[in-house]
């Protein structure tokens, strides 16, 4: 049976929902719309997906073959790593074309696989839009990387421009603050949290969320706080009935991990 890109996408997803722990992926690998193999994280404990789509075939049928995956491939973290990044085995492998779900919000992989592929000449191509709506929904744990709800922990990538993160205060309550993270100086220790005009405060003095007994008390709103490890800031936009606690718990080279949790305005 020959299948066209879209369905071989579709297959990937497919995989992709067989995963029982985040993140879920899923692969498949085609030559000439022919269906090859497929894997999915979670197939094989400790193996990333697309390791174990390869693993499943003969070099003579990788060579010049196309793989669908859902997430973007791994790249080497660190120079003592026990397996080799998924990147680099889709380059030492004979794969031709190499089509994307997402790129992984990690920050320290976001688009590094990516590039690790166009820079040794493979073809990179991407899910139609629909698809990688769906992906993203599915792929983490905590669903849409750009929305939260309630309280929580997240980690997050801020490169280049940065990320805007949507607070919602409960799945059911629409109620919205939106809040950017930018200008990430992990050599300085510190990341640029804003809002609307007006709308940031620094608790000074607070360590836990749980110090913070009346997020009004704190003074002197701005634009944006600098916010560096362990310091956390009131977000309330003038026309918001609510607020939004948010303490910046580590910093790393290309993404953070923050907390946050919502208040209502007594």
């Amino acid at each position: 049976m020959t299948y066209s890109p879209t369905d071989l996408m579709k297959i990937a997803v497919e995989e992709h929902l067989k995963c029982s722990e985040f993140p879920r992926v899923g692969a498949a690998i085609a030559k000439n719309g022919k269906l090859l193999s497929t894997g999915h994280r979670g197939e094989a404990k400790g193996v990333h997906a697309e390791r174990i789509a390869i693993q499943k075939l003969g070099r003579d049928e990788l060579e010049g073959s196309t793989l669908y995956t859902t997430l973007e491939p791994c790249v080497e973290l660190h120079n003592d790593q026990a397996v080799g990044s998924c990147a680099d085995l889709i380059v030492s492998v004979g794969i031709k074309d190499v089509f994307i779900g997402v790129l992984d919000p990690n920050g320290t992989i976001y688009s590094q696989g990516f590039k690790k592929l166009v820079e040794n000449s493979i073809s990179v191509k991407f899910f139609n839009r629909k698809l990688r709506a769906a992906i993203e929904q599915e792929t983490f744990d905590f669903g849409e990387v750009h929305v939260v709800y309630g309280s929580g922990k997240r980690r997050v990538p801020v490169v280049q421009s940065g990320i805007d993160i949507t607070v919602y205060f409960s799945k059911t309550d629409t109620r919205s603050i939106p809040l950017s993270w930018t200008t990430l100086q992990p050599v300085h220790g510190c990341v640029d949290l804003s809002s609307q005009i007006g709308a940031v405060k620094v608790a000074a003095g607070a360590r836990m969320l749980s110090d913070v007994t009346d997020p009004a008390v704190f003074r002197f709103p701005s634009h944006f706080a600098r916010m560096k490890k362990g310091m956390i800031s009131v977000v309330q936009p003038a026309d918001a009935t609510f607020c939004v606690l948010v303490r910046l718990i580590e910093l790393y080279e290309n993404d953070i991990l923050f907390q946050w949790e919502v208040r209502n305005d007594p």
